[in-house]
């Protein structure tokens, strides 16, 4: 079995890659997820229930019903608990929830364990680490060391960078008056915080991004996001980066790092 944490794109990429070639997958989020691209993302299972992403169903479940959702060719999403590997017995574990600050050392709660992104070392907190940067390396499994730092500047798509993501502009609850997969032009009201500030359009193209509505954010939490590239983009497909990095965790388990307990070193 597999462990996931986290359930947004990247994470909902990796588990794809890995279901797709017949592991036993689970993944888990926060009860109340904050991802924005939630037609690509399993953690919408947590307002829903159920959703589908590229043809793999996964349903919200506790940890005694994963054998039966599994038997059934359903993909679990659990809440997240530190003791999720333990208790599953998870043979791998992902960290994919980008939290891009320094993380514990994982390599004790499973034979293989993965960490995507800035926050984790390869040799020092986990085994092997993934580059989620966009550019040259991306999807590169990194055996020692880290990847690259968190620039904090979102990846360049047609030219834009911060320009295209949205951030709340004052605390309060979210609402929106846009659907994923609006065409917007610059400028437009996209929605509001508690019905009293408005969240305009940074700039033309296709809402590829938005936060649940209802939630209560803070100011300058990334709540939305406008894809510059507009129609040409399919929203309810996983990006082209998110696929690369789930492709690289499948080939880093099913790579000779992966080595079944009772094994040893060639």
């Amino acid at each position: 079995m597999i462990l996931v944490r986290g359930a947004g794109e990247l994470a909902t990429a990796a588990a794809i890659s890995l279901w797709k070639s017949g592991y036993d997958v689970v993944a888990t989020d926060l009860r109340t997820p904050l991802a924005i691209r939630r037609t690509v993302a399993f953690c919408e299972v947590m307002f829903t229930g159920r959703t589908t992403v590229e043809g793999v169903r996964a349903v919200r479940c506790d940890p005694e019903a994963v054998p039966a959702f599994l038997g059934q060719g359903k993909l679990p999403v659990l809440v997240d608990t530190p003791d999720l590997t333990r208790e599953l017995s998870a043979g791998v574990l992902v960290d994919a929830r980008m939290l891009k600050t320094v993380q514990a050392d994982m390599r004790s709660q499973a034979r293989l364990t993965i960490g995507l992104g800035p926050g984790f070392t390869a040799g020092e907190n986990c085994h092997l680490v993934i580059e989620t940067l966009r550019g040259h390396d991306l999807g590169r499994i990194i055996e020692i060391g880290p990847p690259a730092r968190d620039t904090g500047i979102p990846g360049n798509i047609a030219g834009e960078t911060r320009r295209r993501v949205v951030r709340a502009p004052a605390d309060g609850q979210i609402s929106w008056q846009v659907e994923l997969g609006d065409l917007v032009s610059e400028r437009d009201l996209m929605g509001n915080i508690s019905s009293e500030t408005p969240i305009y359009a940074p700039l033309s193209g296709l809402v590829r991004g938005l936060i649940a509505p209802g939630l209560t954010v803070p100011r300058g939490l990334k709540i939305a996001d406008v894809d510059p590239r507009g129609d040409r983009v399919n929203f309810s497909t996983i990006s082209d980066k998110a696929r690369a990095v789930g492709r690289a965790v499948l080939e880093a388990v099913l790579s000779n790092h992966f080595l079944p307990e009772g094994t040893h070193e060639p």
